[in-house]
């Protein structure tokens, strides 16, 4: 880090899956960092409540990933518990300390539009109106994917028509906004 601020850097982003594993390392550096700087966690977000407690305060903007809106999936196909809880709780704290800005990131997942990509804007419109979503088309086949023949395929632009325009339809800001001499770039 220190490295990076000597190159005059904008900004430090942390990454993971989840940096959390790494959270001590990374608090205890940012001691030694002497000027103002933006930090960025980018991560799953499937974060425990002390963790989110100890990033309240030292991250700048958050780029957490939001992918089950639905228990069940989480569980299935990311071996996780107790997920769509843990979200909440997160996003609530970040959201209730009013530290630092949020962009969502919600990964249409096939076949999971209505168990997962709208619950997850349903309860951004509602508890997050603000927020900016960023919803992403990207998932691709791989690793353990075939084990799971219903996932086994990308989003169809017809699932993606959906999300986007349920998310339009609730209010949410998600539609890209990148524009380089009149060329438009999706996300």
């Amino acid at each position: 880090m220190g490295d990076l601020c000597a190159k005059n850097v904008k900004n430090i982003n942390l990454v993971g899956g989840d940096p959390t594993s790494d959270l001590h390392v990374i608090l205890e550096a940012m001691k030694y960092i002497d000027m103002n700087i933006c930090f960025l966690w980018n991560s799953n977000f499937y974060n425990s409540a002390p963790a989110i407690d100890l990033l309240l305060d030292v991250m700048d903007v958050r780029l957490p990933d939001w992918k089950f809106g639905d228990d069940a999936c989480a569980e299935r196909y990311a071996k996780v518990s107790n997920y769509v809880e843990t979200m909440k709780r997160n996003f609530q704290a970040v959201h209730e300390e009013r530290k630092g800005e949020i962009i969502i990131r919600h990964l249409v997942m096939p076949g999971h539009v209505d168990c997962c990509s709208k619950p997850i804007l349903d309860w951004i419109a509602k508890h997050l109106p603000k927020a900016v979503v960023n919803i992403m088309e990207q998932y691709f086949p791989a690793y353990h994917a075939p084990d799971y023949p219903e996932i086994d395929r990308r989003p169809t632009a017809e699932e993606m028509k959906e999300v986007w325009e349920y998310a339009t339809d609730l209010g949410i800001v998600w539609e890209p906004a990148t524009y380089i001499r009149d060329v438009w770039f999706p996300f």
